[in-house]
């Protein structure tokens, strides 16, 4: 009795499921196309927009650096605008095998190595409560100079050794004696400059080379640091000294005004050449917004019945086969407009009437020229 009830029971259960699918017949012509649309989409949105910060992608930058955003890799991910704008920071790229960074809170600097290594040292900024003393400022810069031994020409021949500047005439060294030492990693110390141990600051002058990027910080920034691929050349690269301000302008503007992956971004190794001694700006005055505009997503769409005679597709479009009365196929573009072809129009930017304009808001440091403060009378 109970076989049997089974059997009735499977037998209505095949019967309904045909039942049910005659009374549907569209469901599998539209529903599972939909499903595999569906699942597309979510695969090119994870594939995208789950890359690490400084990798590049061949084509483009060697061409071009993937989305720089922190997003858990998976089989799905289903992302934010706030998730795309989480650690997100405006690279500069560089081709050296270090770079530095100098976290003035922290009185502190680390040296980032290619291969991933970090080195810390102790330091001592300047303080601005001293007497012709200037407080250390946050910016991009570059070191444009490496002398052994220097005298100092504002303070009274002082003996700086190892003196790297990148900012004016601020630089790290290290002075005559070690009761200095006591203030290293504590607090600013100095009339301007960087002052390091004896060994610390002699090891840094043979890690360095000329050209060397400077990230100075308060704790604040909106941008940061990254390496380019080792097999790049950036010898090749041809941007004049205003189009790589431009650049660099723009790169930032983009970031902090929310439109990082939809500006049609540039990457580029920054010339330390072009870098001027007071810095470039790092947006250490502003905030990177907790939302960034994503692309809308393009759908083509093709429908042929004749794989031998497919119709031509034209990209931005949705291309249809119609099937004529004489019963043969004749096919019809329809042209749909995107909204993202608009924002690729180059159109004034909000608040911005010039490059020019531009660059001194998203280029040039604010800190501008630092004082000087020639020797005092003996």
């Amino acid at each position: 009795m109970q076989n049997s009830d089974t059997e009735n029971t499977d037998k209505y259960t095949e019967a309904d499921y045909y039942y049910e699918e005659e009374k549907n017949p569209m469901l599998l012509v539209y529903g599972l196309p939909s499903l595999l649309i569906i699942f597309i989409l979510a695969g090119f949105f994870t594939r995208e927009l789950s890359a690490k910060p400084n990798d590049f992608v061949k084509e483009s930058f060697l061409g071009e650096a993937k989305l720089n955003s922190r997003i858990n890799t998976g089989a799905v991910n289903i992302v934010s605008e706030e998730d795309l704008a989480q650690g997100l920071l405006d690279t500069v790229y560089t081709d050296k095998e270090n770079w530095l960074e100098l976290r003035i809170h922290e009185q502190m600097l680390y040296v980032h190595w290619r291969n991933g290594k970090i080195d810390k040292y102790p330091v001592s900024t300047g303080n601005k409560f001293l007497d012709k003393g200037l407080e250390s400022r946050p910016g991009l810069f570059a070191i444009f100079v490496k002398e052994e031994h220097h005298e100092s020409s504002q303070f009274d021949n002082a003996d700086m050794y190892h003196f790297m500047p990148f900012n004016q005439g601020i630089g790290f060294h290290s002075i005559n004696g070690t009761a200095y030492y006591q203030h290293l990693g504590v607090r600013p110390s100095s009339h301007g400059c960087i002052r390091m141990r004896h060994d610390h600051v002699k090891k840094l002058f043979g890690d360095v080379e000329l050209g060397t990027i400077v990230l100075a910080h308060n704790g604040k920034y909106a941008r940061t640091i990254g390496f380019a691929p080792k097999e790049y050349d950036a010898s090749a690269q041809e941007f004049s000294p205003e189009e790589y301000k431009r650049m660099l302008a723009e790169n930032l503007y983009n970031v902090l005004s929310g439109k990082y992956y939809v500006s049609g971004r540039k990457y580029f190794v920054i010339d330390p050449k072009i870098i001027p001694k007071q810095g470039v700006y790092i947006g250490y005055d502003r905030t990177v917004p907790d939302k960034q505009e994503v692309p809308k997503p393009e759908l083509l769409i093709t429908y042929s019945n004749d794989k031998l005679s497919e119709p031509e597709i034209i990209p931005g479009s949705i291309s249809v086969a119609n099937v004529n009365e004489q019963g043969t196929e004749s096919s019809q573009t329809e042209f749909v407009s995107n909204e993202n072809d608009k924002n690729t129009k180059k159109t004034p930017v909000s608040g911005i009437s010039s490059t020019d304009e531009m660059v001194k808001k998203y280029f040039n440091n604010p800190i501008g020229i630092l004082p000087y403060y020639p020797p005092g009378k003996r």
